[in-house]
């Protein structure tokens, strides 16, 4: 069962991950060769798996699930149960890192806490992702990514007091976390090699959302005012569509702009002799060129604007952005097969190795689709799995007989 390629073959990963940010995380490193071994309850599983009701309806796996749970394999063991527990203590034994989600002091009541599991295991890497940190006032409240976005800050960063708060859609986060946490786990095998000994590893989201503001917090400390980089853009509708204009890195952004559209320099008047006037005198700006790009279309405008260097770039929709060529080039999209629904087209993954790359090997499978294949090769026999069965401390989806094969 063991991967035998890729930069982290070797490497035996145990998951007790829900929603996005421990499952990415597991995802990340799975891509990358590890053994990742999916651990979910019983009955509903990870909460990806309910999340998709269109999916529900139509009885195949849920596409928030499969988009975060390719080349994993998957087992459902009740760990409240004496034996289920026991039989997680056994595949925790012989891992090199376990990743959870748990709220602070929940793995430790469960038994799993990090002080219990590395007398078992010295070698372990026990990695938690949070939501506000391990201590704290907050430490113990429920967490998401959208709630850490807005206790950070982060929805106000750039804008004025008076605006409306602005959350995004896309979970920044999440996916900001999944990769610090990947970032810690990495730093703690590199370590243990040199050491022998495993650790402990955290981030949270909050963490995360006050560290992506760094630039903020120095502007702040320094000298008591906001950094805004949103007021360094203009946005233009053009006949098709819209368009984002930038004045960062330019010396003389509305020259290039007046050139780009053959009218006279605007920045000869001493109002917009400077890039910090342009900034201050957007609104004037704005209004001179609106009616401008609003006569052509993006392909016109982009030419114009292309020409003279400045920054640009239209304002896509996903779909548009999909369907571009540079995504076939990057090798941004991945297709997996999905039970039930066939094949999907899914993100890859972002960070490309020469030699030993990412690759989809695995299929995402029904709850427990694999509990025998890892049981087994863990050294339980087939005595031990019949009893975990028996006393339905093992269990698996109804559907999972024919799925979960590797790709």
């Amino acid at each position: 069962m063991q991967e035998r390629s890729g930069a982290l073959a070797g490497i035996t990963v145990i998951e007790l991950g829900m929603v996005m940010q421990v499952p990415l995380a597991g995802q990340m490193l799975a891509d990358f060769g590890a053994t990742v071994i999916k651990v979910e309850r019983p009955g509903s599983g990870d909460i990806l798996r309910t999340l998709d009701p269109v999916a529900n309806e139509q009885g195949v796996m849920s596409c928030y699930y499969a988009a975060l749970c390719r080349n994993k394999y998957t087992v459902c063991i009740d760990i409240k149960q004496p034996d289920g527990q026991a039989a997680l203590l056994k595949l925790i034994d012989q891992a090199d890192v376990l990743i959870h989600n748990f709220r602070p002091g929940v793995m430790e009541r469960l038994g799993l806490g990090y002080d219990e599991l590395a007398k078992r295991n010295p070698k372990l890497i026990f990695a938690g992702g949070y939501a506000f940190g391990q201590q704290g006032p907050m430490s113990k409240l429920p967490g998401q990514d959208m709630l850490a976005q807005a206790f950070s800050g982060f929805t106000m960063s750039g804008r004025d007091p008076d605006e409306q708060p602005k959350l995004n859609n896309t979970p920044l986060m999440d996916y900001s976390a999944a990769l610090s946490l990947t970032q810690g786990i990495l730093a703690a095998v590199i370590e243990r090699g040199r050491s022998g000994m495993g650790q402990a590893v955290s981030t949270s989201l909050l963490e995360v959302a006050v560290g992506m503001q760094t630039l903020e917090i120095a502007s702040q400390t320094m000298h008591g005012t906001d950094t805004s980089w949103l007021r360094q853009s203009m946005v233009f509708r053009a006949k098709d569509g819209w368009i984002v204009v930038l004045t960062l890195f330019r010396d003389n952004p509305l020259r290039l702009l007046c050139d780009a559209f053959g009218v006279p320099d605007m920045s000869e008047s001493e109002q917009f002799r400077t890039v910090e006037l342009q900034i201050a005198s957007k609104a004037r700006i704005h209004e001179r060129f609106a009616p401008l790009f609003a006569q052509e279309s993006l392909a016109e405008v982009t030419k114009r604007l292309a020409r003279v260097d400045i920054l640009y770039s239209p304002i896509n929709r996903l779909p548009d952005t999909l369907s571009h060529p540079q995504m076939e080039a990057n090798g941004s999209i991945w297709s997996i097969d999905v039970p039930g629904h066939g094949e999907l087209k899914v993100a890859g993954s972002a960070v490309k190795l020469s030699r030993t790359p990412a690759t989809y090997r695995r299929a995402p499978a029904w709850m427990g689709a694999d509990n025998e294949e890892v049981l087994r090769s863990f050294g339980f026999s087939e005595d031990e799995i019949n009893a975990l069965k028996k006393s339905e401390a093992l269990k698996s989806d109804p559907r999972s007989d024919s799925v979960g094969a590797t790709k």
